[in-house]
């Protein structure tokens, strides 16, 4: 029996499974930028990507992540989930999710969950158990893995959420003068869904919020995390209730996506209130506007180099346009100041984010906070597309 491939392949491992880590097939696939042009980016042969259904339009543009960035590329260009096992790696797979542990519980437990999961053997159960090893001593030799048999992309982003604890409260936090000791404790919320965070390192006297990321990824900040924070905090309301930064946020926090990103242009002026005004009954991505929309937003359309040949305009496209405007508009000198300025008010020092990447098979981690100057110039970021959608707009920090 022949492999499948093409759309048969699309539709049977990959259409409607969510985002799903994976690896680059080959050194020769070809690259589409998000509005079709072909890209100069080129990706070698085992890259860790993820594909994102929810932006997948066919086969043949399926979308993919890779760092910070979306292309659109053939599906055949990607090795198969079912060929790289899919595991769950994330921290309640390992039952760490709702308990309070001390590093040693903690390692104890994990390399128990580890060694007696059934789905977790050979090569792989060894690599995992060889990245605990070399997190909690701090060096030990890791060689002799072929690493495009691993599923690398979820053992960095997910893998890294378990064993990132390790290295907060061997290193990470340790040596930055907060009480951070072998008798801090490790908490996973049990959801995994915490906002802000991805775990707690708790001591004697704080309890600290930990986000956990890939490196070579950005850490995104959604708007839920700040408005709430600020409507209920009365010092903070005064202060940048009024503001036209906040109450763009809160357009995008209040609204659906669609919705959110048309009024949020409406209100900082980068649409007209006829333009709000004639897709303001529309709210599903599939629902084509008027001919008077159409005729509204044509400089809009014209200007894009995929919708200037569509016959059809739907709302999601002109959603897609404005979000578009709304992240280049918070580049604003100006206007990323003023939402960095709300947000760090709001986060006030209590983030710190810890990031990990393999070089080779080998963990190595960066430690930062809420309070560096990397955390600086937030704009929004989009993780939609033209024809769907994945996330609303959010901070990349």
């Amino acid at each position: 029996m022949a492999a499948s491939r093409g759309l048969d392949n699309w539709n049977k491992n990959w259409r409607g499974k969510g985002d799903i880590p994976t690896l680059v097939k080959s050194n020769d696939g070809i690259l589409y930028e998000e509005d079709g042009t072909k890209s100069n980016t080129s990706l070698t042969k085992g890259s860790p990507v993820t594909y994102i259904d929810s932006q997948s339009g066919s086969h043949t543009r399926a979308a993919i992540r890779f760092g910070d960035k979306v292309f659109l590329t053939n599906i055949d260009n990607l090795v198969k989930p079912k060929s790289l096992g899919q595991v769950n790696l994330k921290p309640q797979a390992f039952n760490l999710g709702g308990d309070a542990n001390t590093l040693p519980t903690y390692l104890l437990t994990l390399k128990n969950a580890i060694r007696n999961r059934p789905d977790i053997k050979g090569n792989l159960e060894e690599y995992l158990l060889d990245l605990v090893k070399y997190v909690e001593f701090g060096s030990s030799s890791i060689s002799g893995y072929n690493l495009t048999e691993l599923p690398i992309a979820s053992i960095t982003s997910d893998f890294g959420e378990v064993i990132g604890p390790i290295y907060a409260i061997k290193s990470g936090l340790a040596n930055l003068n907060l009480g951070v000791n072998l008798s801090s404790q490790i908490i996973f919320p049990s959801s995994g869904t915490e906002p802000l965070l991805d775990y707690f390192i708790k001591t004697s006297t704080n309890t600290y919020k930990v986000s956990q990321k890939s490196k070579g990824t950005a850490n995104t900040l959604k708007m839920n995390a700040i408005v709430p924070q600020v409507i209920s905090n009365n010092n903070l309301l005064l202060k940048y209730g009024k503001t036209s930064e906040f109450l763009l946020m809160k357009i995008i926090n209040d609204f659906p996506i669609n919705v959110g990103a048309v009024q949020g242009c409406a209100l900082v002026g980068l649409i007209s209130q006829d333009q709000l005004a004639s897709v303001s009954a529309l709210r599903r991505n599939s629902v084509y506007i008027s001919d008077l929309a159409r005729s509204l937003f044509r400089d809009m359309i014209r200007k894009d180099a995929r919708l200037k040949n569509y016959k059809n305009i739907s709302f999601r496209n002109i959603a897609y346009l404005c979000e578009k405007k709304l992240v280049e508009y918070t580049k604003q000198t100006m206007v990323s100041q003023r939402m960095t300025n709300i947000v760090k008010d709001v986060l006030n020092n209590e983030v710190y984010y810890i990031k990990m990447g393999l070089d080779n098979g080998v963990p190595n981690f960066t430690t930062s906070s809420t309070s560096d100057r990397s955390i600086s110039n937030l704009y929004f970021r989009n993780k939609n597309g033209y024809e769907s959608t994945s996330d609303k707009l959010g901070f990349k920090v």
